[in-house]
């Protein structure tokens, strides 16, 4: 069956020029010239995939992306954002609308193919199966912000998956402000939002899988919504459901968390087998992380969930680490050392470092720390072949050795 694709242009000449390409192509192309016609229409047609143009009269671009979002019948279409705007600031507002690419105009038309192509394989739908074990679930978690929690999650999502091979879920819980989606460089076509509106006991694992963004190292996202208020209806027994279902069919879930207490985030430590708390070595997040234990002590979690990781999160002096063990009276398992513009550039243009640059100290520092939070067997026994990032590990481990 051909796929069906459609586009929306005010512009008659661009709607026959992009539609002559797909054509010659043997895609089966309809078209609208304003957004109050393909709101109408796309419904009834159901298309694989939408083209929009920005610049249209009554409702641009963004808006109909938007609006295609918000309804459940066409809220997980694939979405092209095709327009004469080629500014940094255009291409952020069409993946806040919530499009899979942008693609500026005047366009080379095979690379205008290659980029459809791609976003209709990225609309299809698979169910992994389900894993032997069920998966290890890693809670990354600060009561500071600015602790590197977000860029700790990513980077250890993206390093499990390229290490093992095996399915790997991050889940952004930081419902108001979570940006992993955007850490990632990953369009936000889907959300929690989506599982918010549904009673936890009809949630299913098609249903979860329906709303998880592909990354290109093979991990899986369940991103944070695009607006804060999308998650409001969003409860614990939600979140457990659907922490259930996830651990179910992967190896890894990597759970980004708020900074907060909040019911949703209990829900994620209590069905945690890993608590990685995050500090930095200045006083107020020593203090904050001295709370949270101290909350974690009167839960009745056991002291080994509990592992400290010392993030510099900043440059210079900072509190020695053998006087945070004393306050804290915990050992801190994990020092990251401070990263500077490395990091931040990498966290501007959504490329991990662990997945960008993997053979460099930064992306090389965090293959090592996914590797020592990695599944005992899976260190014991690596699937075969070996991965390239678990080459470099051992490369590294027997350098240390020296």
């Amino acid at each position: 069956m051909r796929e069906k694709i459609f586009i929306v242009d005010d512009n008659e000449v661009s709607r026959k020029l992009v539609g002559g390409i797909l054509k010659k192509e043997g895609y089966e192309v309809y078209a609208a010239a304003s957004a109050t016609e393909a709101l109408a229409a796309i419904p009834n047609i159901m298309p694989d995939l939408v083209i929009l143009d920005v610049m249209m009269p009554e409702m641009d671009g963004y808006q109909l992306c938007r609006r295609l979002r918000d309804r459940s019948d066409t809220a997980r279409l694939p979405i092209i954002i095709l327009t004469s705007l080629n500014q940094l600031e255009e291409r952020l507002k069409a993946f806040e609308a919530g499009a899979d690419d942008f693609i500026p105009k005047p366009f080379q038309p095979q690379e205008f193919l290659a980029r459809v192509q791609v976003a209709l394989r990225r609309s299809g739908f698979y169910l992994p199966t389900p894993t032997k074990t069920e998966a290890s679930t890693i809670a990354v978690f600060s009561l500071r912000g600015g602790s590197g929690v977000s860029s700790i999650t990513a980077n250890t999502a993206i390093g499990l998956s390229q290490l093992w091979k095996k399915p790997v879920v991050l889940v952004d819980l930081a419902l108001e402000n979570g940006i992993s989606a955007l850490m990632l460089d990953l369009p936000l076509r889907h959300s929690w939002a989506e599982l918010s509106k549904i009673h936890a006991e009809e949630i299913d694992s098609e249903v979860v899988y329906q709303v998880l963004l592909k990354h290109p190292s093979g991990a899986n996202v369940l991103a944070a919504p695009r607006r804060p208020y999308e998650a409001e209806l969003l409860n614990a027994d939600q979140v457990k459901q659907v922490l259930t279902l996830l651990s179910q069919q992967n190896e890894y879930l990597v759970i980004d968390l708020p900074h907060n207490f909040a019911e949703t985030t209990l829900a994620a430590l209590d069905q945690a087998d890993l608590i990685l708390l995050v500090l930095s070595p200045e006083l107020a997040s020593v203090q904050c992380a001295s709370i949270a234990l101290d909350v974690f002590s009167k839960i009745g979690y056991p002291p080994e969930k509990v592992k400290l990781v010392l993030n510099w999160t900043f440059k210079g002096k900072g509190l020695p680490r053998e006087e945070i063990e004393k306050v804290l009276q915990k050992r801190i398992e994990i020092v990251l050392p401070f990263a500077g513009d490395e990091l931040i550039n990498a966290l501007t243009l959504g490329k991990p470092p662990v997945y960008e640059a993997p053979e460099s100290a930064l992306g090389g520092l965090f293959e090592d720390f996914a590797f020592y939070w990695s599944k005992p067997e899976h260190k014991k026994n690596p699937p075969k072949p070996y991965s390239e990032a678990l080459i470099r590990v051992q490369k590294r481990m027997k350098a240390r050795k020296k």
